[in-house]
């Protein structure tokens, strides 16, 4: 079951709770890790104590900026989990990848987003890293250990079963690429390469809930909205490509945005999405 932390700054921070424990993903500001603390305080069958995760759906600031202040919060045993690239982004062999639509894309969700921003430690951030501008891409210190962090990929201890072949066969020259899936080994959870807004972008999935943590893949500006694909990001073509290949694999009935309202359906959300042509 996932939990959506109200109010918790600029992006959207969540709680998945299963049997196995609790998965947080997104804590995107020092305030909002002490919102999520706080949240899950306030639950009688929870407890910090529970938390085996802490998840990012890609490495921007506001996605990733209070990791380390909620970190602190955790059992020793807490694991920090990233996309492959991140740890490229860490030892300073890639590079993030710069963002286009600000004007189309950003300015518009931001002025919304700023709703959920309660105080001003909504806006206060651990460090630069996850920044895609010129210079300050290359700003990519964390406040925590090598040690706490496991990555999602080929070849990594977290990720060594890839579930790529899980997925539906198509058809060849169907043009819809699969999309590559690790399991969390929590409950029934994987994780989902979904490039395009940026090139380490992931959603988290259950299939047997049929809930989609899509991180900003998907941004829903309006209560009673159906929700958008977000048009501030690295590569137009490869957003629309990780979006259609999600359509054509999965059906969810609830998707948790990276910013804005949840989105619910019926049949599968994901079909009501907003979308535009790369």
């Amino acid at each position: 079951m996932v939990h959506a932390v109200p109010d918790c700054g600029f992006a959207r921070s969540y709680i998945i709770a299963e049997k196995d424990g609790i998965v947080v993903v997104d804590v995107g500001s020092v305030a909002a890790a002490a919102d999520v603390a706080a949240y899950i305080k306030d639950q009688p069958d929870m407890s910090l104590d529970m938390v085996r995760y802490i998840a990012a759906t890609h490495f921007h600031i506001d996605h990733i900026g209070g990791i380390g202040h909620f970190l602190a919060r955790c059992p020793p045993t807490t694991k920090v989990l990233f996309h492959y690239m991140v740890r490229d982004y860490l030892k300073g062999e890639r590079k993030l990848s710069l963002i286009r639509g600000w004007c189309a894309g950003l300015v518009p969700a931001a002025a919304v987003s700023f709703r959920y921003v309660k105080k001003l430690s909504h806006l206060y951030f651990e460090g630069p890293a996850g920044i895609p501008l010129p210079g300050i891409r290359n700003m990519v210190k964390l406040p925590y250990a090598q040690s706490r962090i496991s990555y999602f990929g080929p070849g990594y201890e977290h990720s060594a079963s890839p579930l790529k072949n899980s997925l539906p066969k198509q058809e060849e020259g169907h043009k819809h690429p699969l999309l590559t899936r690790y399991p969390l080994g929590f409950a029934q959870w994987e994780a989902i390469e979904t490039p395009g807004h940026t090139e380490d972008s992931i959603c988290f999935f259950n299939a047997s809930s049929e809930e989609l943590i899509s991180g900003d893949l998907i941004i829903n500006m309006g209560k009673n909205e159906t929700g958008k694909l977000n048009r501030f990001c690295w590569n137009k073509r490869a957003q629309v490509h990780s979006y259609e290949s999600l359509c054509a694999s999965i059906s969810a009935k609830t998707i948790y945005p990276g910013h804005g309202e949840v989105i619910r359906d019926k049949g599968n959300a994901l079909l009501k999405i907003r979308a535009f042509k790369a």
